[in-house]
């Protein structure tokens, strides 16, 4: 059964005393129909769905050449592209947008002309998190479909809109501060023009176990939070041995997920994780399938190719560097833009979608392992029936690669190990890092997010 049709049924009516039919506000007719169309586009074979792609990337990338002065410059000695095959059979050889030419273009990536039924436009600015953070253009039009987008993802999850959201999230609302936090009778942006929802409780970052004795208080039926926040809680109900009550699946967003966190989850809460791939200055990538762990790529809201180190397409099964194209932004367009993730191109999804498969996001370069015999691998931190997590259950940790052959392990809220304790965890951590690493033990008192309240499990500084 398509979920649209039970959904229709909560649409609310925007004329005072008019319960049936329902007559919707304008600006929920226009998601309805939204949502509607991604029923049947995320159906189409993979040939109608790049046939669409271009004939919208064809109009972008004629008026990022005449209005965008950093595609004036960049595509200067291009030939006249008068049609969407055209454009497609050029494609590849366009150059890639890295994040430092990103940075480095500034206010020459907004376009000059501003579109009148696309304004008003906001700056929208990354975390930062790599180190290298972007600055763009959102607008009306990118606005209505990351609200789509996040209507698609209930849908495809099926949550019940009368239930209770909270969201554990960076916020400099100090009515967001423990151990109260705030509360909206909306649960989002998305939701507000369309559909009566239940409330959502809101609490900006804070220690876990602030934030656990908090989601004991509100008990809610869903949570929103990134996954080492996740991770951090889920590791201190498991101490306790509780958990809220009424809560019945978790959204993840921001950060990697590995698997361990799924299973983690799992076993202590008893509840599915649900992860969605985004990032400010492109929106949503990539939702989670509702039947299983693949990310279905949002082909209606961008172009994203998945590229090897000659910048050909990679085939099922390789890991490859994410490169994004937004099809709606005329604000600021971003065209071939290296965003600086990694990720696995995934076989065609079981669930009878057919929009592109990402297997697994795997984030940045700098979260890549490098081994003295000179592979690169990305750690899975867990190995023979030995996870990380557990070695650590109740701390913040961090690992830091300093060199081939040096690993730092920071760590926080934690009593310090002896010495004796630390060599045992040294053979552990050598059999779920496959080599004998010189691991060091940094106590410290906290680790760092990010400005946005990113986290970072691993990083490499060779």
């Amino acid at each position: 059964m398509n979920p649209l049709h039970s959904f229709s049924s909560l649409v609310r009516s925007a004329v005072p005393r008019i319960m049936w039919p329902t007559v919707p506000h304008p600006m929920a007719a226009q998601l309805y129909y939204q949502l509607d169309s991604f029923s049947m586009s995320e159906k189409l074979s993979i040939e109608h769905l790049r046939q669409h792609q271009f004939e919208q990337l064809f109009v972008l990338f004629n008026f990022a050449r005449q209005h965008v002065p950093y595609y004036q410059q960049k595509m200067a000695d291009l030939p006249c592209i008068n049609h969407p095959q055209v454009l497609a059979e050029l494609w590849p050889e366009l150059p890639l947008l890295t994040r430092s030419l990103l940075q480095q273009a500034g206010p020459s990536i907004f376009a000059l002309e501003a579109l009148p039924a696309h304004e008003p436009a906001e700056l929208l600015s990354s975390s930062g998190s790599t180190g290298q953070p972007v600055t763009v253009k959102g607008n009306i039009a990118t606005q209505f479909f990351w609200n789509a987008i996040s209507l698609r993802n209930h849908l495809w999850h099926q949550d019940k809109f009368d239930k209770t959201f909270a969201a554990i999230r960076f916020t400099e609302n100090k009515a967001a501060q423990p151990p109260f936090g705030t509360s909206y009778p909306h649960w989002s942006t998305a939701t507000f023009p369309i559909v009566e929802t239940g409330p959502c409780h809101h609490l900006t970052l804070c220690t876990a176990e602030e934030e656990a004795r908090w989601l004991m208080q509100i008990n809610p039926d869903y949570l929103n939070c990134n996954p080492s926040t996740l991770r951090e809680i889920t590791q201190y109900f498991a101490q306790l041995n509780q958990k809220p009550s009424r809560l019945k699946k978790v959204h993840t967003h921001s950060e990697i997920v590995e698997p361990q966190l799924r299973t983690l989850v799992q076993e202590v809460l008893g509840i599915p994780l649900i992860d969605t791939y985004s990032a400010k200055e492109v929106g949503y990538i990539a939702l989670q399938c509702s039947e299983n762990e693949n990310y279905h790529i949002q082909a209606e809201n961008l172009m994203v190719e998945i590229l090897n180190d000659k910048n050909s397409p990679c085939q099922p099964g390789e890991t490859g560097r994410v490169v994004i194209t937004t099809l709606h932004n005329f604000s600021s367009p971003l065209i071939r833009y290296e965003i600086g993730d990694y990720a696995i191109v995934g076989e065609p999804c079981s669930c009878g979608r057919t929009l592109p498969v990402i297997k697994q996001i795997l984030g940045r370069k700098r979260n890549i392992l490098k081994m003295p015999d000179g592979r690169q691998v990305w750690p899975a931190f867990a190995n023979n029936g030995l996870r990380l997590m557990d070695l650590f259950a109740g701390a913040q940790f961090q690992v830091i690669q300093k060199s081939l052959n040096e690993i730092h392990i920071n760590l926080a809220l934690i009593k310090p190990f002896s010495d004796v304790e630390e060599n045992s965890l040294r053979e552990k951590l050598i059999t779920i890092f496959s080599h004998p690493f010189d691991f060091t033990f940094n106590y410290i008192s906290h680790i760092p997010r990010s400005a946005g309240g990113k986290f970072e499990d691993f990083k490499c500084e060779i």
